[in-house]
């Protein structure tokens, strides 16, 4: 093509045909832009294909994140829920403080098995973790999902703020335990629950045994239980704030997972 063109104008430079000569060095150079702009259209529709290509995949891991973050939400609401109830149990017997033995047996096993710790939820990150990272976030182009996105993402550090402040009460704790109680008698029940930890969820029956009898308290003084219960009441009622924010973000997952299917015509495994 290109030995074509020189011939042409070599052929029309040599007649003197300067008019037609021009003609076709416009003619020319539109066949050259005309191709560039082909090239770039195709580039871009390529590109474009692949960003939208990757786009899916993002939103397609995003929702597996969801999915993921709801079931371990569901397990940490079940699990601190109850040990809320017991909790309450606890709180109710030490809002009336008594010298009877088996009484004070009662709140010793219980503070020891229901404060031991409590459920934590592994969030699944990864897919904004990746958007941020690589600057991919542009690629999602609907806004509403965008920013539900990033608000999602705000909802987990709200939850992660309140569990940094539930670990902190439960240190609080830990400490007033330690001068009101004597947690040498609490060494077997210990040792039991370190074997698998989610024994705080079982029947408090399957446990007593473990506890000798004894004397629970470290001091004979009842005041002592009661700035123990103003401890447990913080570490209650954290608690309580925990399960509630972790209910609203497993409402924000659903909601996120079918703006996602709207949008995008994203249908459910039907498995």
């Amino acid at each position: 093509m290109k030995r074509l063109f020189s011939t042409a104008r070599r052929d029309l430079v040599n007649e003197g045909a300067v008019g037609r000569y021009l003609k076709y060095a416009v003619g020319e150079i539109l066949l050259v832009v005309i191709g560039i702009l082909i090239a770039l259209q195709i580039n871009n529709w390529n590109e474009n294909r692949l960003d939208r290509k990757k786009e899916l995949e993002y939103l397609g891991s995003m929702i597996s994140d969801l999915q993921a973050d709801a079931r371990s939400i569901d397990w940490a609401v079940q699990g601190n829920t109850h040990l809320i109830s017991e909790l309450n149990e606890l709180l109710s017997l030490l809002s009336q403080p008594s010298e009877d033995s088996a009484y004070q047996r009662d709140v010793f096993i219980r503070q020891l098995v229901y404060t031991y710790w409590y459920l934590t939820t592994e969030f699944s990150e990864l897919t904004m973790s990746q958007l941020k990272s690589s600057a991919d976030l542009r690629l999602i182009r609907d806004p509403d999902v965008r920013n539900a996105m990033l608000n999602y993402e705000q909802g987990l550090d709200r939850c992660r703020l309140l569990y940094s402040m539930l670990e902190g009460y439960w240190h609080v704790l830990e400490a007033r335990q330690k001068r009101v109680f004597n947690l040498g008698l609490g060494k077997p029940l210990y040792e039991h629950i370190e074997e698998n930890y989610l024994t705080i969820l079982e029947p408090l029956e399957a446990m007593e045994s473990l506890v000798p009898e004894g004397q629970y308290l470290l001091d004979d003084d009842l005041k002592m239980l009661a700035l123990f219960y103003n401890d447990l009441l913080f570490y209650r009622t954290t608690m309580s704030n925990v399960v509630l924010f972790l209910k609203q973000q497993k409402q924000l997952a659903a909601s996120l997972e079918q703006l996602i299917r709207d949008k995008y015509h994203i249908m459910r495994d039907s498995r």
